[in-house]
């Protein structure tokens, strides 16, 4: 039998190999069609389900709330006060779900807002959203008239801002606790797209309403009882209501930025276990006693690198910060920080800040560059370093009033200039390193 007419087959009336493959393609590629079309047909089953039990949830709890009196509608701890739960936990047919009520006076804009409608508690409105697993939701809204003709609750308007440079913050969350009135408030929610909340009927109280707006990727900001404060003067005080009246407390949340601080020597090699303080960020107030200096939300002292010259500072307020205290590193002599302290952090900000020290066995020179009236550092100034053998070089003193230059040992000619300023020259020799202050009189 010749190879040419050899045939390869399973059976003698069976397929050959490729036919089967081709078969066990078709067979695989409709298995995973079936079984794909019978998962996503499964899944939205069970959301459909899930739907199904979440509205029931909304529905049961919005027909308990429409049977109450209406002066009883309210939540726990809530503006205004009732007795449904804000915030429960409940399981229908073996699934967890988390209902949140969220009831509120609404000044309605019908028959003017205050201070034009002297009556702002128009109605009330109950919003009930259940939710589960994370991925679903499901709110209903209804409304609540009082019986007769809207009376004044006697009470006044808490109203709450929370700002940033772009406007209002929207969906902030704003946790409100006063435990100096009867009942008690303590609620949490979120505030609307201008980053506003209005609580209509709340009840009057001074500097008692403590409030804290939170949100992923801001800063965290508390305010605070200024009586509970001996040291300082604090910005952010708690919120008062005053009967009668609107009470607007406007809080600013910025989004938190990244600070990385590397100690280095001239040549960018880290340094490690640099010492140093910090402060900076959000003020948080002013000192009580002179001097008055500003109070910081970020406050350390004798902190310092790890053994690769970094530390960091992640999700941080933005703000002035300083870096100052700069502590000895043995075999080093410290130069400066770049940028120059202090120096700002704005938001969502990632910064690098370096603390540069120059080696004491290599040779260099750093120039300081003063006024002679007040000894302050002159920004600006020209610093010339040359030789007579092809070393020529000129930096620019910045705020601090420094200058650093590299160069071999040897005999330098040193100038200095500044617009305004009598000129500077002289002669000096560099071995190691070593600095030179420069004195500039004005002219």
């Amino acid at each position: 039998m010749k190879i040419s007419n050899f045939k390869f087959k399973i059976l003698n009336s069976g397929f050959t190999i490729i036919e089967s493959l081709v078969f066990l393609f078709i067979f695989s590629v409709i298995t995973v069609t079936f079984y794909s079309a019978w998962s996503l047909g499964m899944k939205h089953i069970i959301e459909s389900k899930n739907r199904m039990g979440a509205t029931a949830l909304a529905s049961e709890k919005m027909e308990i709330i429409r049977n109450l009196q209406y002066d009883n509608i309210g939540v726990q701890s809530g503006i205004p006060n009732g007795n449904i739960l804000a915030d429960e936990d409940v399981t229908e047919n073996g699934k967890s779900y988390h209902v949140k009520t969220f009831i509120q006076f609404i000044d309605d804009a019908f028959d003017g807002t205050y201070p034009d409608d002297s009556v702002p508690n128009d109605y009330k409105r109950a919003k009930v959203t259940v939710t589960w697993g994370g991925i679903g939701e499901v709110s209903l809204v209804s409304r609540f008239v009082p019986p007769g003709l809207e009376v004044d609750a006697g009470k006044g308007v808490l109203s709450i801002n929370v700002m940033n440079s772009q406007g209002g913050v929207p969906q902030s969350t704003v946790h409100i606790v006063n435990n100096d009135i009867s009942p008690a408030v303590d609620i949490t929610l979120n505030t609307d797209n201008s980053g506003n909340l209005m609580f209509p009927g709340a009840e009057a109280s001074t500097q008692k309403y403590q409030i804290t707006v939170s949100k992923n990727g801001y800063e965290t900001v508390a305010t605070v009882d200024p009586l509970t404060i001996p040291d300082y003067n604090p910005v952010d005080t708690n919120a008062s209501v005053s009967l009668g009246s609107i009470n607007t407390k406007t809080i600013f949340q910025n989004k938190v930025s990244n600070l990385d601080i590397l100690s280095i020597d001239m040549n960018d090699a880290p340094i490690p276990n640099a010492q140093f303080d910090i402060k900076g960020g959000r003020i948080l107030g002013t000192k009580k006693i002179s001097p008055f200096d500003n109070v910081y939300n970020l406050d350390e002292i004798s902190v310092a690198t790890n053994a690769s010259g970094e530390k960091e500072y992640n999700l941080i307020s933005p703000g002035q910060y300083a870096i100052y205290n700069i502590g000895s590193v043995s075999g080093y002599t410290f130069i400066s920080t770049d940028p120059i302290s202090p120096f700002s952090l704005i938001p969502d900000e990632t910064k690098t800040v370096k603390i540069k020290f120059a080696d004491d066995n290599a040779d260099s020179l750093l120039v300081s560059v003063i006024r002679s009236d007040d000894s302050s550092p002159i920004n600006g100034a020209q610093v010339r370093l040359s030789n007579g053998t092809g070393y020529d070089s000129t930096e620019t003193t910045l705020e601090d009033g420094l200058s650093f230059f590299q160069a071999a040992a040897g005999a330098y000619n040193l100038e200095v200039s500044a617009s305004g300023f009598q000129s500077y020259s002289s002669s000096i020799s560099i071995n190691k390193f070593i600095s030179q202050q420069v004195i500039l009189t004005p002219e």
